[in-house]
């Protein structure tokens, strides 16, 4: 099993560095894909509808996007515990402590309160983590495939210089 997710890892990392475009579109495809996995769990699946048109409104590559959100995947679940306690940083408990205090008597629109407060904690927190993930995944997709094709140019270079030579 875990041969088989390596493998369609790499074949999803290939595809990556084999995509046609100028790198920079290519990063922000990829980024966009992992900002829209990132948003996606708190806004229950309906930010996938999103990877289309804001594809096509930053004029992206959608498979490099796609290949984003599907890495975002295996992302995600590191940050669970971080979205939520960033985005209850951003926000404020005043809730939270407010339905601790009449734990006692807890009725069901404090209940619906408090689901409210920790969705919206969820999703600031899950924006956030994502916007700040897609800026760092930006920078390595771009200078890596920057290297990856200065280097393969290099040696189809080197390689026609060979034959020349013979």
């Amino acid at each position: 099993m875990l041969v088989n997710l390596y493998r369609k890892l790499k074949l999803q990392y290939l595809k990556l560095l084999r995509a046609k475009g100028a790198p920079s579109i290519i990063a922000r495809s990829f980024s966009l894909g992992i900002f829209i996995e990132f948003i996606t769990l708190p806004t229950l699946g309906t930010a996938f509808l999103l990877l289309y048109p804001l594809n096509l409104l930053l004029r992206g590559n959608f498979a490099a996007s796609l290949i984003g959100f599907i890495i975002g995947k295996f992302l995600l679940p590191l940050f669970f515990v971080i979205n939520m306690s960033v985005g209850s940083k951003l926000i404020g408990s005043q809730i939270q402590h407010q339905a601790n205090a009449h734990m006692s008597h807890f009725s069901l629109p404090d209940l619906w309160m408090l689901l409210k407060h920790k969705g919206a904690a969820f999703f600031v927190g899950s924006a956030t983590n994502g916007i700040i993930v897609s800026l760092l995944c930006y920078a390595i997709v771009f200078y890596g495939l920057n290297l990856y094709r200065k280097k393969k140019q290099s040696r189809r270079l080197s390689m026609q210089l060979k034959k020349k030579l013979t």
